[in-house]
């Protein structure tokens, strides 16, 4: 009896052994699910989950429609963890973390006003700590958007009064806020120390400043999370970003491009040499960008004939919206438009707009990132 028994706990065990691997083998799934406030039932697209492909790029992996109801609801297989990005409308997205917790995500959509612009609301994703992690990063950048708008708008207005102090002070809006954002970074670092996604917010922080810590935070994950493929390429990333930064350092020669103008002709970069040129990276959706061109439109207008030109490089995807801006803001000098820009973005070594790059007469770099009264003073130096 007892050989009996002894030969049916094991068989027992064997069994749940079998049924524990089973399991463990088996794909994780999660649900995504939510509402959109406005819908447009004419938009073929409608939801799109995206997903970055192996050059980088975002590419549409699943599309869902609402329901009468206006709520969408679809499963994602996870077994390996990844980031995914939903778009809708192509109006607002958000970046959320597929891995084991089930999220609730919800939209505004389509607004009933009668002019869209760029500046949708946060969203936020209900979920759990991983995807707390990049609510976090997502309404801290959401709010550095906004003062952005708000500092650009300070420039504009003390670049045309007399008041050289508030010139000054205003001048220095955008950089005034990159201390305070990249405190805040660091703040959410040490929260959530120990959370996969916490990669994402390592990622904001500037590697000129914060090289070291950053790399100490990525060796420090990787030894954590050695399954995790976008853990244990972070710290090659950042060295491979490094590395193409260097492309555009002051005194390189800058990346030539060629892009179509505002009738269709193909101008070359590498053709204005002989002048000074400033390279204005920008787009009809980007409110920083519009309330800095009046200024860049000014200096324009007083060192055209100094040997100055101004080349403005829209990254925008439809030329309709590149030509509607262009013809409201009323640009003038040389008007390209980038419609395929991931290469000369890479080239240039940026992510976000307004971008600029200024060139001497040989072509080389001597000035990035110029606005407000930064770029006044600049020009004046020089020209």
């Amino acid at each position: 009896m007892k050989n009996h028994l002894l030969l049916l706990c094991i068989m027992m065990l064997g069994l749940y052994s079998f049924g524990q691997n089973e399991v463990k083998s088996q794909k994780h799934k999660i649900t995504v699910n939510g509402n959109v406030k406005f819908a447009n039932a004419q938009d073929k697209f409608g939801i799109q989950i995206e997903e970055k492909d192996e050059n980088n790029e975002m590419k549409v992996v699943k599309e869902v429609k609402l329901d009468s109801q206006n709520n969408y609801s679809f499963d994602l297989d996870t077994e390996a963890p990844k980031f995914y990005r939903l778009n809708v409308y192509r109006q607002q997205t958000v970046e959320f973390y597929a891995d084991d917790e089930n999220l609730t995500i919800n939209f505004r959509g389509i607004d009933t006003a009668k002019v869209i612009i760029k500046n949708p609301p946060h969203v936020h994703i209900k979920g759990g700590e991983k995807n707390n992690v990049l609510n976090l990063l997502h309404f801290a950048n959401y709010q550095d958007y906004q003062r952005m708008i708000a500092a650009g708008q300070e420039d504009y207005k003390a670049s045309l009064s007399d008041s050289k102090d508030w010139k000054e002070y205003a001048s220095h809006g955008y950089d005034n806020l990159t201390i305070p954002f990249e405190t805040e970074m660091k703040n959410i670092i040490e929260m959530y120390s120990d959370v996969p996604t916490i990669i994402k917010v390592i990622g904001t922080l500037n590697w000129k400043r914060h090289y070291e810590y950053m790399i100490a935070q990525y060796d420090r994950l990787a030894k954590m999370y050695p399954k995790l493929d976008y853990v244990q390429n972070a710290k090659r990333d950042l060295e491979a970003k490094i590395a193409s930064v260097s492309k555009t350092d002051l005194g390189k020669l800058a990346p030539d491009f060629t892009f179509p103008d505002i009738n269709g002709k193909q101008v070359s970069l590498s053709s204005l040499k002989g002048k000074y040129v400033l390279i204005d990276f920008w787009a009809s959706w980007c409110g920083p960008c519009r309330l800095e061109s009046p200024n860049v439109q000014k200096q324009y207008q007083l060192y055209k004939d100094k040997g100055f030109e101004v080349v403005s490089v829209s990254i925008d995807k439809k030329k309709e919206d590149w030509k509607k801006a262009v013809s409201q803001d009323n640009l003038k000098g040389i008007l390209l438009l980038a419609q395929d820009s991931k290469k000369v973005m890479l080239d240039y070594t940026f992510s976000g707009i307004p971008y600029t790059v200024l060139l001497d007469k040989e072509g080389k770099i001597i000035a990035k990132d110029l606005r407000g009264e930064a770029l006044v003073q600049k020009l004046k130096e020089i020209l």
